[in-house]
């Protein structure tokens, strides 16, 4: 395996993304993360005995940690991230792996999760993983560990996701055997959902493990964490279709470091309908200019506001990757005479069950009391310090606009197509190369306006897409005007 030179990490080497000149190591790795990892079913605590099934089950610490992957050949050990990344060198947990290897005839990779042990009594964080890493003088890699908790490629005859789990962690658990820093992960087997409770009290509740991962005998993954809360700055709202006095969804950002305020995701659980209306009278008066354009799930666009409201969120998970890919969203800067603008996106992780919890009058907007590194404390983000720098994208061409109308008893109905090429997706991935907008208004239905948004990697599925919507929607009666 090849790898490109990186910085000094201690005694070992740390390679920059897109080191490792592995196609066929990457491939694997990427898909196991894309198969595996990615389809992790998230579960309340309070759902431990309603939202498992598929018993008898393998029970495992979630450690608060990154997911790497150990690549060991019969005279070698390294560390690769998803993402192309690797550890290499005189570090003592790789060490201790290589010591492994000379029972190995060919490759073996492993995936796990890599952790710093904790200075004082609490249990490893993610955040430390970065601290342990370091640079040079100030890395601590004797803290470094590897829990492995699935043989991904080699020491089984066929290939390890046709074998049981129990067979993959036997095999691991015999590879690693009297390992301290590098060995499989604690694993308990239970025939019933009823046994859960407790492993969670002793695990989780009791301060030594983030979470449960419960693998299910139907090969289902269960990931369950404590619920927690972060505080957000709302950054616009879209209202009810049915109730335009009522607020729908809120969107909400955290700030980082340099100022600039990145957003984390949107919000549609607020409670009952007197609140949603009381809310709308709060943020009404806020409204203010933005350049940029956000829409909500259902198409709408958001109404951005002046940043001065701060809320509770309750979440279940913070999602970094989505398909094994980093998730991206944009940081936006605000000036009090021109509102929001957009500066560029970055990496960040996506909310999972958003429950607006109150109000926090008592909190301002700002890197204090809305920071960005809240959801540090739960899962790892690169670049999560770095200032975000502004980028210039190119602009939008509008390749087709058409519009019909209908005239029903005096009632005219209006339905609009709207396709255009981004020009973007080549400098920043966020964006997608086309977008599709279908408007539907109708003055005699309950609600009136409806609209829907889709997105297409080329000219030819766009074109499909809307050749597919004008034959579902525009019939007899109905007239092109544009």
């Amino acid at each position: 395996m090849e790898l490109q030179q990186g910085s000094a990490l201690g005694k070992g080497s740390w390679y920059p993304a897109g080191s490792v000149n592995d196609e066929a190591l990457m491939q694997t790795i990427q898909a196991y993360r894309r198969r595996v990892v990615g389809s992790y079913r998230s579960v309340k605590p309070n759902e431990l005995a309603t939202g498992i099934f598929g018993g008898p089950f393998h029970v495992s610490p979630k450690v608060d940690g990154e997911l790497w992957f150990l690549v060991l050949e019969p005279s070698s050990a390294i560390l690769v991230s998803t993402n192309g990344k690797a550890i290499s060198g005189d570090i003592p947990f790789l060490a201790e792996a290589q010591a492994a290897t000379g029972k190995l005839a060919g490759r073996v990779v492993l995936a796990g999760e890599l952790f710093a042990a904790s200075t004082g009594k609490d249990r490893p964080r993610v955040g430390d993983v970065g601290s342990a890493l370091g640079g040079g003088a100030d890395a601590q890699v004797e803290r470094l560990g590897f829990l492995a908790f699935d043989l991904v490629e080699g020491l089984l005859a066929d290939a390890p996701q046709f074998a049981p789990y129990e067979q993959r962690l036997a095999a691991i658990a015999e590879l690693l055997a009297g390992g301290k820093r590098t060995k499989a992960i604690k694993t308990e087997s239970v025939e019933s959902v009823t046994d859960l409770p407790a492993l969670f009290a002793e695990l989780v509740e009791g301060g030594k493990a983030e979470g449960l991962v419960v693998r299910s005998a139907l090969g289902a993954i269960y990931k369950v964490k404590p619920e927690f809360t972060l505080d957000a700055v709302v950054l616009g709202y879209t209202a009810r279709t049915e109730d335009p006095a009522a607020v729908r969804n809120l969107l909400i950002g955290l700030t980082r470091e340099d100022g600039r305020v990145q957003i984390i995701g949107h919000c549609g659980n607020l409670g009952g309908d007197d609140f949603r209306h009381s809310l709308m009278d709060r943020l009404k008066p806020m409204n203010c200019a933005s350049s940029f354009r956000c829409p909500s799930r259902s198409g709408d666009l958001f109404t951005f506001v002046h940043p001065e409201l701060v809320i509770e969120v309750n979440v279940t998970d913070l999602q970094p990757e989505s398909g094994g890919q980093p998730v991206y969203t944009m940081a936006l800067e605000y000036q009090a005479e021109s509102g929001w603008k957009a500066i560029g996106t970055m990496p960040s992780a996506s909310l999972l069950h958003p429950v607006l919890v109150r109000l926090r009058e008592d909190k301002k907007p700002g890197p204090v009391d809305t920071r960005f590194s809240q959801i540090l404390e739960r899962c790892q983000v690169d670049q999560a310090s770095s200032s975000v720098q502004a980028l210039a994208l190119p602009a939008s061409e509008i390749l087709r606009r058409t519009v019909w109308k209908k005239v029903t008893k005096d009632k005219m109905a209006v339905r609009k197509l709207v396709a255009w090429k981004t020009n973007k997706e080549g400098q920043d991935p966020s964006y997608p190369a086309y977008v599709l907008h279908w408007t539907d208004y109708s003055p005699g239905r309950a609600t009136p306006l409806d609209r829907e948004v889709r997105t297409a990697p080329s000219a030819e599925l766009m074109e499909e897409i809307a050749a597919r919507w004008i034959e579902e929607n525009i019939k007899k009666g109905w007239e092109q005007v544009l």
